[in-house]
Order: structure tokens, then C-alpha cells, then sequence
């Protein structure tokens, strides 16, 4: 199996059609962890990489705005990094609290799938803003939408769970927990620097 740009597309049509056959899929290259946790480092990069290009596309009063928080892109990969990492555990332990039998290495692969299915939209998003702003806007909120549709399909698969609407609940629920932990970690990685601008 190479991961070449055809197979990569082939993979990425499946998961945007079946996501759930396709976390199948991703979970059965029999990847080894080491790769899932580089995967996982380079979408966090890539990550890091696309929202900065996005923040240097704002108008000038947003750029004003989000300045101090976009000052530094290593401060933005770590935090990157840290949400893709408690994104990770949250998926494989409260699945597993839950009742369900994924291991942590298929969270790892399929939270880096996920990215990087994510990011691909991105970048259409990123060449819609520059051509057709109007589309850009609408890709931004489509992209909410299959970013939890494709996390329910794949935290469902991963824990062999069969309703994909107490699943669902299961993640607003857990996204709402995470959301002030990660409010917290904001404020301790861009903080300072705010209030020392």
C-alpha cells in the first residue's frame, strides 16, 4: 500500500460518501503507531501552516484583532498539537468509559485522517476566498457541519458503537467540557503575550 495522491483522493471521496466504511478502512491499513503519531505532528503543522495563511488573507482590522494570538506560528503548532493530542485521548477514553473497544493507536489515525480530510477543505476554502468570497463562506460552515459528521461516524466505528445519535450527544456533550479546558490553555499560551503587546 502507497500513499500516493490518487490513493489519498480515492480515500478521501470514500470518506466524504461512507464515512464509517472509511474509518473501516483507514483503521485496517494496519498503520503502526509510530506513523499515526508522525501523521498526527504533520497535521498539526499543516494546520498551523493554513491558518496563518488564512490570517494573512484577513482584512486589516481583523489581523488587528487576532494579532497577539497569531504572533507566533511555534505558538500556534503547540496549540495545534495540544488539541489534536486531548482530541485523541478524549476520543479513546471516554469512548472506552462509554463501553466501547477502540485502542488508542486507531484514534490517533483516525483523529489524523480527520485533519487532514479537514484541512483538504481548507485549502478549497483558502482558493474559494481569493476567486469567490461568497463560497468561501459557505465551505466555512459546511465544513462544521462534516467535521462533526465525519467525527460521529468515526468515533462510532473506532468503539464499534451502533447509534449515531447518542454518539453525537456523546461528543456535544464532551466538546462542551473541552471547550473551557481549552479556553484555559488559550489563555495560558496567548495570554500574556496580549497583555504584554
Amino acid at each position: 500500500m502507497e500513499l500516493t495522491p490518487a490513493f489519498l483522493m480515492r480515500m478521501i471521496k470514500e470518506t466524504l460518501a461512507t464515512p464509517r466504511a472509511a474509518a473501516a478502512a483507514v483503521l485496517g491499513l494496519g498503520l503502526s503507531p509510530m506513523v499515526g503519531w508522525m501523521a498526527l505532528m504533520l497535521m498539526a503543522i499543516g494546520s498551523t501552516l493554513l491558518t496563518h495563511v488564512s490570517f494573512a488573507m484577513m482584512p486589516v482590522d481583523a489581523q488587528e484583532f487576532w494579532g497577539a494570538a497569531m504572533g507566533s506560528p511555534i505558538r500556534t503548532a503547540i496549540l495545534q498539537w495540544v488539541i489534536l493530542l486531548i482530541s485523541v485521548h478524549a476520543i479513546h477514553r471516554i469512548g472506552q468509559w462509554r463501553g466501547g473497544n477502540g485502542r488508542l493507536e486507531g484514534a490517533v489515525i483516525l483523529v489524523a485522517w480527520l485533519q487532514f480530510v479537514l484541512l483538504s477543505v481548507q485549502i478549497v476554502q483558502l482558493i474559494a476566498q481569493v476567486f469567490v468570497p461568497p463560497l468561501a463562506d459557505l465551505l466555512g460552515v459546511l465544513g462544521l457541519v462534516l467535521f462533526m459528521w465525519l467525527l460521529t461516524n468515526f468515533v462510532a466505528q473506532l468503539h464499534g458503537f451502533s447509534s449515531l445519535v447518542l454518539t453525537f450527544l456523546g461528543i456535544i456533550l464532551t466538546l462542551i467540557t473541552l471547550t473551557f479546558l481549552l479556553a484555559f490553555i488559550f489563555t495560558l499560551l496567548f495570554g500574556a503575550a496580549a497583555v504584554g503587546v
